[in-house]
């Protein structure tokens, strides 16, 4: 158990039980992140193997991790999160190769939106020409390219113009998923600076919503990712606390979308990652 205070009230993570719970209940992969997270540089070979042969030759990754299906942009940044938690995937020629297919897949406005091929069986939040789905897909991988690829700013600024440009739109940002305005907002920090409108916008936003703990913790990761700004440390730690106080009592944390490992994994990761456990 790791306990965090600053003179505010202690609240407690549970780290073992949180390990015990993923080791109990996720595959090869969630203990390879879960070793990744905590440090451990060489990850299994097998674990590698299987995402490299998953992998379409395209760069992308395929819809629903089913493998030969067609590559899906969703799908891909999911996976891309994966790799950043096994070092060293992140920087490997495999996340190299996926970051070349969001480069490749990038409308001339900017935006993404899912491959034809994909379409019929896309998830509701990733389909079609949806603004919820655009925004969010557009947030998703100009976030991805800002976070492992840098030095590309010519689909990142894009990406960013574009998600300044829409969800601006006929207040298109209130009703934008959450996890759209964090991801944007982080965009926004780097392109426009920490002081940006945008961003002070897209918090207000989020302050309004009660969000649930995996929702939260990737709120939280983008923070941690991107660096902390001393006009938001109060925020971050009323929501380092929140984050702490629903964990449940085998150790994971809770998801309405049913993947409770995923949250556990991302709930760990953002405290190691802000070297609080």
């Amino acid at each position: 158990m790791a306990n965090v205070t600053d003179g505010s009230p202690e609240f407690a993570v549970h780290v073992d039980r949180a390990r015990a719970f993923v080791l109990a209940h996720g595959g090869a992969r969630e203990q390879a992140r879960l070793d990744g997270i905590f440090g451990r540089s060489e990850p299994e070979r097998s674990v590698v193997r299987a995402l490299e042969q998953l992998q379409n030759p395209d760069g992308g990754f395929p819809l629903f991790q089913e493998p030969g299906a067609p590559s899906a942009i969703d799908t891909t940044c999911y996976l891309l999160t994966h790799l950043k938690d096994i070092p060293p995937l992140g920087g490997s020629p495999m996340a190299s190769r996926a970051l070349a297919f969001l480069r490749r897949t990038q409308r001339t406005d900017g935006s993404w939106v899912e491959p034809p091929a994909v379409q019929e069986r896309s998830p509701f939040w990733a389909k079609g020409e949806e603004p919820l789905a655009v925004g969010y897909l557009t947030a998703n991988a100009t976030y991805m390219l800002m976070t492992m690829e840098p030095e590309h700013m010519d689909p990142i600024a894009r990406g960013s113009r574009w998600l300044r440009m829409e969800l601006g739109r006929n207040g298109q940002g209130e009703h934008a998923y959450a996890q759209t305005l964090f991801l944007a907002a982080a965009v926004w920090s780097k392109m426009v600076g920490p002081n940006s409108n945008e961003k002070g916008w897209a918090y207000d936003l989020l302050s309004r919503r009660e969000l649930e703990a995996s929702t939260l913790a990737w709120w939280l990761t983008t923070v941690m990712e991107t660096g902390l700004e001393a006009r938001t440390f109060s925020l971050v730690l009323k929501q380092l606390q929140q984050l702490a106080a629903l964990q449940q009592a085998d150790g994971s944390w809770p998801a309405e979308e049913g993947f409770p490992v995923e949250a556990t994994l991302t709930a760990l990761r953002v405290f190691r990652g802000f070297r609080l456990v």
